[in-house]
């Protein structure tokens, strides 16, 4: 099984389901599956999802996004086209927990991350969960923005019902 089927359907498993939310049109990336790409419908919202990587060097972990151009270019995504929400999944090497980013699209073309008439847009970002500790001053800026759209599910299934629903419906 292949990381974007294996990871969607742990998240599937420990969130999606004991919350009662319902996936639909299951489609995978194939250009990003090193990163457990693809899309789906979560309920009403649709959703590109995304597995990120540690890096030996970095701390954070990284993600791509990107798709071909008419010319089989590399771009970033456009805010036009872009699905409500990028959920972007991290785990924890040192407690086996499983973190997500859920990103609505305001907040990436607010960060620059999609493309639209004003920002080139990005195809890749490193995320950094609750659990690292950055140091560079970038990197702190990043976390800061970033953690008000994380959630941790830990291994023992304990979510907070409220703040998913935060994250995937507000």
């Amino acid at each position: 099984m292949n990381t974007f089927y294996k990871t969607l359907t742990y998240v599937k498993e420990v969130l999606y389901e004991p919350t009662h939310l319902t996936i639909e049109s299951i489609r995978e990336e194939p250009q990003n599956s090193e990163y457990g790409a693809g899309l789906f419908q979560l309920n009403s919202k649709s959703v590109r999802f995304r597995v990120a990587k540690i890096t030996p060097t970095k701390t954070g972990q990284f993600v791509v996004f990107w798709e071909k151009d008419a010319d089989h270019k590399n771009q970033a995504f456009s805010y036009e086209n872009a699905p409500d929400l990028l959920v972007i999944n991290v785990f924890n090497p040192t407690t086996n927990d499983l973190g997500q980013f859920v990103f609505p699209k305001d907040v990436l073309v607010k960060h620059k991350i999609l493309t639209t008439a004003a920002a080139k847009g990005k195809m890749a970002i490193r995320v950094y969960p609750s659990w690292d500790t950055p140091t560079s001053k970038q990197a702190l800026a990043t976390q800061k923005w970033q953690l008000p759209y994380f959630i941790i599910v830990d291994n023992k299934n304990e979510i907070q019902i409220q703040e998913l629903n935060r994250l995937y419906f507000n």
